[in-house]
């Protein structure tokens, strides 16, 4: 049981369902008629089988480096490789199996984009070349929106991009603060991660700027109408308050304390992203109902 819990962690099914949510966000959204709900069913199971298929790509990808970071060292030593390599062909291309048949070839094709910009994009041509690569690659985490959307209504939409960009300027500061604390790990896997090639003060600055820059453009739905529901107008301003607070901290913190802080933001960009998308559904689906 315990060898099973360490192999299902492999397919890191907290991202998959950080990005189920992205999901269900854009599709509650988009959702025209009730008749259609029950399309969430496949939308979830495509998506969460592709989420799992591009982090066993990346981790086989990786395994290289895994072994010479503590925080990822476990992953170097679990599973049979040929079973693990054959299991993301089949993962994803039952994923898209499942859009394809029940939903239709557009959102079967964001979830394949989604799929090629993490598991390449991001872990092959970034990740190893570039200090860039989180924030380019952090286009992996929009592609859901788009999924999301097109699932139940037209291929794209303003509303759609809009989710998709807030995911992706989002990801940056997610991932340095993250970074900030395991800054060593990166430098001993020769991964130029922002906070390992650049001094701290450089990247606490650069993640207050991102920080800014996303609920900045997180106001967008109060000055321009995309049927955002009145409870995200509410919510909004407080909730970005509260990320902003917990990444302005960094400012004031040094050394085990500025690690400890650095995780704490971390945490506080989570609990961001999961209320808005939180407050985005239930304020719909009251509309809705």
């Amino acid at each position: 049981m315990k060898k099973f819990g360490k192999l299902f962690g492999l397919t890191k099914p907290g991202i998959a369902v950080l990005l189920d949510l992205v999901a269900v966000t854009t599709f509650v959204l988009g959702l025209r008629s009730l008749s259609d709900l029950w399309k969430i069913v496949p939308l979830l199971v495509s998506g969460t089988l592709a989420s799992f298929s591009s982090s066993l790509a990346n981790n086989f990808i990786d395994r290289d480096i895994d072994s010479r970071m503590r925080r990822t060292e476990w992953r170097s030593s679990i599973g049979s490789r040929i079973g693990y390599f054959v299991s993301i062909p089949l993962l994803l291309g039952i994923s898209l199996s499942v859009a394809y048949l029940f939903l239709n070839s557009t959102t079967a094709l964001w979830i394949f984009g989604g799929f090629l910009s993490y598991s390449f994009l991001y872990t092959v041509v970034l990740k190893r070349r570039t200090s860039w690569n989180i924030v380019i690659g952090g286009i992996a985490g929009s592609f859901p929106a788009l999924a999301g959307w097109s699932a139940v209504n037209s291929p794209y939409s303003l509303v759609s991009i809009f989710v998709a960009s807030i995911v992706f300027l989002w990801t940056p500061t997610h991932f340095w603060t993250l970074a900030l604390k395991y800054k060593d790990d990166y430098r001993d896997a020769n991964i130029p991660m922002l906070p390992a090639v650049r001094d701290e003060n450089f990247t606490i600055n650069a993640i207050i700027v991102n920080t800014i820059i996303l609920i900045a453009f997180s106001f967008l739905p109060l000055a321009i109408n995309m049927g955002f529901p009145i409870l995200y107008d509410v919510l909004v301003v407080p909730i970005s308050a509260y990320f902003l607070v917990r990444v302005l901290l960094l400012k004031f913190k040094k050394g085990s304390a500025l690690l400890k802080s650095s995780l704490g933001a971390f945490l506080a960009s989570n609990y961001y992203l999961t209320a808005f998308l939180v407050i985005v559904i239930v304020g719909t689906a009251i509309r809705l109902v």
